[in-house]
């Protein structure tokens, strides 16, 4: 097994990165479903048997063995039948449809929200911010020959709008395979550009484009700062989506998809990085890892708002359902539906888990 990934300090890290992240995410359901006026049975980090646990003035709490999860038990969640101690409990589905809605979305919105306040703290630590001005072009570059020139302010590609750096690179990255259309600002006009190309490479077995010019540099005003937080998250919300989308269309194969395994792999390649001539790099570490956290997070908020049973989008569509039929459906077509996507999703894990193993040697 990889060194990086067997050391204590990089075990540690992953951990508490996602615990932070299945913490956050519970915490959400918890607060709605007390808000919403729900029984709450146990409120659970992790899985498997307690290492600990307590009695609250509402609940159980508890720390589990295994840091892959964690639940809220919610009584009348998945059986008609209520402990004694949990009688005088509300359970889920005696609530409206509308507060059961409000539930289900509050896990994935913390896990999104977490990933809102971790990037503005990063815009606001930043020594500088990059634009989307081309400031010059970099040896060997292409797109200067099919239109892109110096000074042009980069406003939309491929007809998606331009608001940050980070949606330029990667729009650029991720449709810069082919021909692109992109809409500049130059001397006070806008310009379109039509069928700008850019240097393809390959990696992981992935065709990507490469941004062959470096930007100017943007004055670091309250403005600024509160500008490039707001829209450099809802930039990390978007390539959430987009990467979701092509992975579903089959750009990306299995080999790019990672879970705690291969993206603790990765934490451990940020903490060595960090490591410069037997040096630590704290500030260095401590910034990749949150920009890593910051994707995380949002990638778990947007996955889990799929409309697949199991997940919290499943029950969203349940609820969304219920409100057009006026109706909930069936609890034992629900739970069906639930128990045969927990045995697909199961089954992608262990095949994600073992490829991430693998890839450790």
């Amino acid at each position: 097994m990889s060194g990086l990934f067997s050391s204590t300090i990089t075990i540690l890290v992953t951990v508490f990165i996602f615990g932070l992240l299945i913490f956050v995410h519970e915490l959400g359901h918890y607060i709605a479903a007390r808000k919403c006026g729900v029984g709450i049975i146990e409120f659970a980090i992790g899985m498997g048997p307690k290492i600990i646990s307590w009695e609250g003035k509402y609940n159980t709490f508890s720390i589990r063995a295994l840091p892959i999860g964690g639940f809220v038990s919610m009584v009348g969640e998945y059986t008609d039948e209520i402990q004694e101690k949990d009688k005088n409990k509300t359970p889920l589905d005696q609530v409206s449809v509308w507060r059961r809605l409000i539930i289900a979305f509050a896990g994935p919105l913390m896990n999104i929200l977490l990933g809102f306040v971790v990037m503005s703290i990063l815009v606001m630590t930043t020594e500088v911010i990059a634009s989307t001005t081309v400031s010059e072009f970099r040896e060997g570059a292409v797109s200067s020959q099919y239109g892109l020139m110096k000074n042009d302010v980069i406003k939309e590609i491929n007809g998606k709008k331009i608001y940050v750096y980070t949606d330029m690179s990667y729009k650029i990255i991720s449709d810069g395979i082919e021909p692109m259309e992109i809409k500049v600002l130059r001397n006070g006009e806008y310009v379109t550009l039509r069928d700008v190309q850019f240097p393809v490479e390959k990696t992981d077995g992935m065709s990507i484009g490469m941004v062959d010019f470096k930007v100017k540099i943007k004055e670091k005003t309250v403005g600024n700062v509160l500008y490039e937080s707001f829209f450099q998250s809802v930039s990390t919300v978007y390539m959430t989506l987009d990467s979701l989308i092509d992975a579903i269309r089959g750009r990306y194969g299995i080999e790019v998809v990672s879970g705690p395994v291969g993206i603790g792999g990765e934490i451990g390649s940020v903490i060595k990085e960090g490591v410069v001539d037997n040096k630590v790099d704290i500030g260095g570490i401590v910034r990749n890892l949150a920009n890593m956290l910051v994707f995380i997070s949002v990638s778990l908020g947007v996955f889990n708002l799929l409309p697949i049973p199991v997940l919290d989008g499943g029950m969203i569509l349940f609820c969304v359902i219920e409100i057009i039929r006026r109706k909930p459906v069936n609890k034992e077509i629900r739970q069906t539906l639930t128990a045969i996507f927990m045995v697909l999703l199961m089954a992608v894990i262990v095949l994600i888990f073992v490829k991430d193993f693998i890839n450790l040697f």
